[in-house]
């Protein structure tokens, strides 16, 4: 008896989870869920198998294989993705192992760490701290299936999304200059604390011309100088109308 399977593919549902419509999937995206699920090369250790088996499923015909989705593991796809914005693809494919084999052990968490550039990216792309301790918390949980439910995305709820994960899109689209992005924010940071508005506003604008994406980091520092700058404003004005009517 065949066991039932999702209408989509991987790519299908990776799109799907990416927003891409009718965009075609970055094939550094497509070659890592492969690593992941399908890789014949990987697929030699128990391990992988029986994680695997959990997913997707082999369907040979007359004009070659193919893998399938088994029914209700779409999310798997979408939790694959997420984990391989926050730590890459060898140690989302040890998470899936893990949750699978060893559900109750800790060694999750210590796969979470991220890389030097991973930190930088998220920092420039104002990852939100509290959704990753929510993955975190999930991966660790014993009450929570990474093969049928979903991790919140590490970007923020854009819209109310709490499964955003569009935002990844940009590592595969271009090099993107992230060290020096962090250090021109820094620079703005520092003539904010400096009590300098001004040059800081100059410098956050000078880098949102420069950048190749929009960096959240950036923008949220100058709405907070600008409406600090307006609340002073006003301040302001109140005291010389006070001056004024004594």
């Amino acid at each position: 008896m065949s066991k039932k399977t999702e209408t989509g593919s991987i790519n299908d549902y990776a799109r799907q989870f990416l927003k891409l419509e009718n965009k075609t999937l970055p094939i550094k995206l497509h070659n890592a869920l492969n690593t992941i699920f399908t890789k014949e090369r990987d697929n030699s250790t128990e391990a992988t198998k029986k994680f695997r088996r959990q997913v997707v499923t082999e369907v040979k015909t007359t004009h070659g294989n193919h893998y399938e989705i088994l029914a209700g593991k779409s999310n798997a796809i979408y939790n694959a993705l997420c984990l391989i914005a926050i730590v890459g693809v060898g140690p989302t494919k040890k998470i899936f192992q893990y949750r699978y084999l060893e559900p109750k052990t800790g060694r999750i968490s210590s796969l979470l760490q991220q890389t030097q550039e991973q930190a930088l990216i998220f920092f420039c792309l104002g990852i939100d701290t509290q959704n990753m301790a929510e993955i975190a918390n999930c991966l660790e949980s014993n009450n929570f299936d990474l093969f049928t439910e979903r991790l919140p995305s590490p970007f923020g709820y854009y819209q109310n999304d709490k499964f955003n994960l569009a935002p990844m899109l940009v590592f595969y689209e271009a090099k993107i200059p992230w060290q020096h992005y962090a250090s021109r924010y820094q620079a703005a940071e520092s003539r904010y604390a400096a009590k300098d508005m001004n040059g800081a506003i100059l410098q956050l604008e000078a880098l949102e011309q420069e950048a190749l994406l929009p960096l959240p980091v950036v923008t949220s520092l100058k709405e907070t100088i600008i409406a600090k700058q307006a609340d002073a404003e006003e301040a302001a004005s109140y005291l010389q109308s006070l001056l004024n009517y004594k």
